[in-house]
């Protein structure tokens, strides 16, 4: 069944998977209705079981193991539950991106294919403020004049641009470029 190492020991500090499953588990205890445990496919005395103490469980964890404390809960249960808390707990990884070693490594200050963009570095403690449509434009001096098939309202550095239909039309050139690199403009004779 594969949980008999998890029957010993769920610890919520665990690194790795270990801890991971612990958290998942711990959080499906904490916050599952009835209705998410029989989407589970747990049956209505395990989930009847689980119910009646979760509480206890919750209360004791680190000094027992869950998964020998509730009573009437089999290692099948348990192993769909942990698997549930695993999914839970699993990273949502974006595999184009991933597989693709040159979107994940770009050289300080080159141009992103699709927008016209510079790579440029963005600390940690500033993920929330990091503003591309500001820090990153690379061509702020100029214009272009285009012609743009279509487009809707954009915004690049603090002014508004668009939105634009079948038109000719004279822009900066960070925002011209955004627009040829979409494919939703063309260079105007």
């Amino acid at each position: 069944h594969g949980l008999s190492g998890l029957s010993k020991s769920l610890n919520l500090e665990d690194a790795g998977w270990r801890g991971r499953i612990a958290r998942g588990i711990y959080d499906f205890l904490l916050k599952a209705s009835v209705d998410d445990m029989k989407r589970l496919g747990l049956r209505k005395k395990t989930i009847e079981a689980i119910v009646g103490q979760r509480d206890n469980v919750l209360k004791n964890w680190g000094k027992r193991s869950p998964l020998t404390m509730i009573k009437g809960v089999g290692w099948k249960s348990w192993k769909k539950i942990a698997e549930y808390g695993a999914k839970l707990q699993a990273s949502k990884i974006d595999t184009v991106v991933t597989t693709d070693i040159h979107r994940l490594i770009r050289l300080n200050g080159s141009l992103h294919g699709k927008t016209g963009f510079r790579k440029v570095e963005v600390p940690r403690n500033n993920i929330e403020g990091f503003d591309p449509l500001k820090e990153a434009v690379a061509f702020r001096e100029g214009t272009v004049t285009v012609f743009v098939s279509e487009a809707p309202q954009l915004r690049v550095g603090e002014e508004i641009y668009g939105p634009f239909k079948k038109c000719k039309v004279e822009l900066p050139t960070a925002v011209a470029m955004l627009l040829l690199c979409k494919g939703a403009a063309e260079v105007a004779e």
